[in-house]
């Protein structure tokens, strides 16, 4: 199947789909933007008016049942529990995509660990239910994935009437499913590439990465108290920047233990911290606008391709090389490179150029009727090239910036598999120079490629800095 919006694939309008205010999901592929709870306070979605209130009421449900609890195992324990169990939740296409698009759990251990965690925090003279917004920052294993779908199982209804009502405006057809056994039969939309229901959510409630979540964000929260980073600096210490992820969280977590009114503070400046949604039309982490980008190109630029019913490994290489030409040319072109940098000029993520492709490679296949298909996880990564007959193996594209200090490794860790598996894989190392290598690093970097002998993945050198446009250029004579 073709990559497709949802709005493409029922044939409505995709200016038409937006003024819904929803989201539009690529069908088979997770978006990364999360729910931010701090955002349900301000959505402009109706049926979501209430979803703060409603999550709250969850939350202090909880810590009045924690409160009660004597011993692990006892009522109390296993009614906290079972308030805290979230099933996965499938069909939103958000998140992080390493359990696909059918959700995230968290499972018993992460649970009771967090259970312990809460209890404490509450003996220690603290209840206030926003602690579990902030749960992410202080307890290991617990993710922006989790925090999102916590707050989607508790706001379910709410997310399904805004299905609902978009649905209905723009005529996408509904048929009754089942999110799953904790939910009713619902009118919802199908996702044709896996058959499951689809659950869209507002815009508005998303960002790249929850307050909550969001190191750098406590950390300057911290900063604005001076007793509060004076208690984060006995755990944690000055250079908070040099800690790993888990000794950051461990301070924090022994801060909020040792001194309630560490946590107290915390709370109260999250609570008035300023945020706001994802910036859509910005795009900064490229997850958005690569799609709308390259879904025309085969039609603006065209690029004829033909594969024989039963191709070579050579023949599906030829191919596969035309394809990453194309992207090249567009690229240098000026077509594309804007949209591997923000509007300030700064570098996005590998991600947003890894995206980029898989949608290119995606609609030239598709334009051209080919029997090849680009595959990769969630459009993320090396992007796999196979096809249904003839050629057995697969070619492979691995894309990576020059700014990315692993730009040597990757290519290293590679070679060992291509030379393992000789002729049944094939590969492209597709390097995007966005000048964010010293020529020191890029000269190391060029002399080990040509020393290497053996089987190994191509190199193909693509100069991705931003051009000066023509208009721009005369401004500055």
């Amino acid at each position: 199947m073709s990559v497709q919006s949802l709005s493409d694939y029922y044939g409505v309008d995709a200016a038409v789909f937006d003024e819904t205010g929803a989201l539009d999901p690529i069908l088979g592929i997770d978006t990364r933007l999360f729910i931010d709870p701090r955002l349900l306070d301000t959505t402009k979605a109706p049926e979501l008016s209430q979803s703060a209130g409603k999550m709250s009421a969850h939350f202090c449900d909880v810590l009045t049942v924690v409160e009660k609890i004597k011993t692990k195992g006892d009522v109390f324990w296993r009614t906290a529990n079972t308030q805290l169990t979230f099933p996965e939740v499938k069909g939103l296409a958000i998140g992080y995509s390493g359990a696909g698009v059918n959700g995230r759990g968290m499972g018993p251990k992460i649970r009771a660990q967090l259970l312990e965690t809460i209890q404490d925090i509450i003996a220690a003279g603290n209840s206030d239910p926003s602690i579990f917004e902030l749960v992410g920052v202080f307890e290991e294993g617990i993710g922006p994935d989790f925090i999102s779908d916590m707050i989607a199982t508790i706001i379910m209804p709410d997310l399904i009437s805004f299905t609902q009502r978009v649905c209905n405006e723009t005529e996408i057809p509904m048929e009754q499913q089942r999110l799953s056994k904790v939910y009713p039969r619902a009118n919802l939309p199908k996702n044709p590439f896996s058959n499951k229901p689809i659950v869209l959510i507002p815009k508005d409630v998303l960002r790249a990465l929850p307050v909550a979540e969001n190191m750098q964000d406590v950390f300057f929260i911290a900063e604005q108290n001076e007793a509060l980073r004076r208690e984060l600096n006995k755990h944690i210490g000055e250079s908070w920047r040099e800690r790993t992820l888990s000794e950051k969280k461990y301070g924090l977590k022994q801060s909020f233990l040792n001194d309630p009114q560490t946590l107290a503070d915390v709370i109260e400046a999250y609570l008035k911290f300023d945020i706001a949604p994802y910036d859509f039309i910005d795009d900064p982490l490229g997850q958005i606008r690569w799609y709308q980008s390259t879904k025309n190109l085969p039609q603006e630029h065209l690029l004829p391709l033909s594969l024989p019913r039963s191709p070579t490994a050579i023949q599906v290489f030829k191919v596969v090389k035309a394809i990453c030409e194309q992207f090249k040319d567009l690229v240098e072109q000026g077509q594309l490179c804007k949209l591997l940098y923000d509007r300030d000029g700064k570098a996005k993520h590998e991600s947003a150029a890894q995206l980029l492709f898989f949608g290119m490679a995606s609609a030239y296949c598709e334009a051209n009727n080919l029997d090849l298909s680009p595959e990769s996880d969630a459009g993320r990564g090396p992007v796999d090239f196979k096809i249904s007959s003839g050629f057995k193996g697969k070619v492979v594209v691995e894309i990576k910036l020059t700014s990315n200090k692993s730009l040597l490794r990757g290519f290293q860790v590679q070679l060992p598999i291509y030379q393992r598996s000789e002729k049944s894989l094939l590969g492209i190392y597709l390097v995007i120079d966005n000048g964010g290598a010293s020529p020191e690093r890029l000269r190391i970097f060029k002399e080990a490629i040509a020393e290497t002998k053996g089987h190994t993945p191509e190199l193909f050198w693509v100069d991705g800095e931003p051009r000066v446009s023509a208009s721009k250029a005369s401004e500055d004579y």
